[in-house]
């Protein structure tokens, strides 16, 4: 059997990569597509060092790039999908679409139903649409799961904090906190770029070192002197999300990878997400809106000692209610090409 895998975010990478290794564990053909966006290459070069991916398409972040960006990387698609011999794809709605053509079964995975035109090109394109139970879609080709697309990765089955990371940092457990900004959409971007540093002032005077994370890189003379910036690809970030104090996330994966560590998160980045509903509703992640709000819920968080409700809290929904992605995967995958 020979499968291709598309894959367009970095994060795309943490949620197929333990299914990667089973599948090349059973002798599968495994044949990755990526279009480079930040670090997704690195990330790619860290995690499978002895791959070949094939590069197709570059992200753009203008409308017009993305649509002409599009149109180009679906025919780059269609002409190289249509030289190699594979059974099934799996990625999202460009490579579907594809896949459709050349009348070749494709399983999506979903879990952002708020961005409707990918959600419902997936939908159209996919033989089937694996998503969250949470997300309120219909339809005959959608397998929906108990979870989130993160555990994929997060289960400890997979995910084994490890406290030597941050010898390498000079940080000891929960006297950090860590900080994740997105460009264009985080407090940093919100009116002035002195909302960020009123936030980590705020940290500071309490004691903490703080640990930042910056997708825009140009953000970093601005940071430097006060705080911890990484440089990504991390060795293992997960595991600097663990041992923080709290996290401080604009970007939506971060916010919900930190809550799954066992981490509270306040989530910065205005979305409103049904993938995060439940995780507020745990009290897990704290949706914040002002900048004023963010003291506020960080007093909240270390005066109820919320770090050990929400370790108590995601342990019970990893063993009792949450399904393994990763075992989603393989399955779905399974079942398309006996179809």
């Amino acid at each position: 059997m020979n499968i291709v895998i598309d894959l367009v975010h970095p994060a795309d990478v943490n949620f197929y990569k333990n299914s990667i290794n089973i599948l090349m564990k059973r002798n599968v053909g495994v044949n990755l597509i990526v279009r480079p966006r930040g670090r997704l290459l690195s990330i790619l070069q860290k995690e499978f060092p002895h791959t070949d991916p094939k590069i197709i398409g570059k992200h753009y972040s203008n409308i017009h790039g993305k649509i002409v960006g599009l149109i180009k990387r679906e025919l780059e698609l269609l002409f190289y999908l249509n030289k190699i011999d594979f059974d099934v794809s799996l990625g999202g709605f460009m490579i579907g679409y594809a896949s459709r053509i050349l009348h070749k079964p494709c399983v999506t995975f979903e879990d952002d139903y708020e961005y409707k035109i990918p959600f419902y090109l997936a939908k159209f394109t996919a033989t089937r649409h694996v998503m969250p139970e949470c997300i309120p879609a219909t339809g005959k080709n959608m397998y929906k799961y108990k979870g989130l697309k993160e555990i994929a990765y997060l289960h400890p089955r997979y995910f084994k904090p490890d406290k030597e990371i941050l010898e390498q940092y000079k940080l000891r457990p929960q006297e950090y906190v860590f900080i994740r900004e997105i460009a264009n959409t985080s407090l940093n971007y919100k009116n002035t770029s002195a909302k960020l540093h009123k936030i980590i002032e705020y940290l500071k005077e309490m004691g903490f070192q703080i640990v930042v994370s910056l997708e825009n890189k140009s953000l970093i003379e601005r940071f430097k002197k006060n705080c911890i910036i990484l440089e990504e690809p991390v060795e293992d970030i997960y595991s600097l999300l663990k041992f923080a104090a709290l996290t401080i996330s604009s970007g939506d994966t971060m916010a919900r990878e930190s809550c799954l560590v066992g981490t509270p998160t306040i989530y910065t980045g205005g979305r409103d997400m049904y993938v995060n509903e439940e995780l507020i509703r745990k009290e897990c992640m704290f949706k914040v809106d002002d900048i004023e709000q963010v003291p506020i819920t960080v007093k909240y968080i270390l005066e109820n000692d919320m770090k050990k409700h929400i370790e108590r809290i995601i342990g019970h929904a990893i063993k009792h209610e949450w399904e393994d992605t990763t075992e989603i995967i393989i399955e779905n995958l399974i079942d398309v090409l006996n179809d």
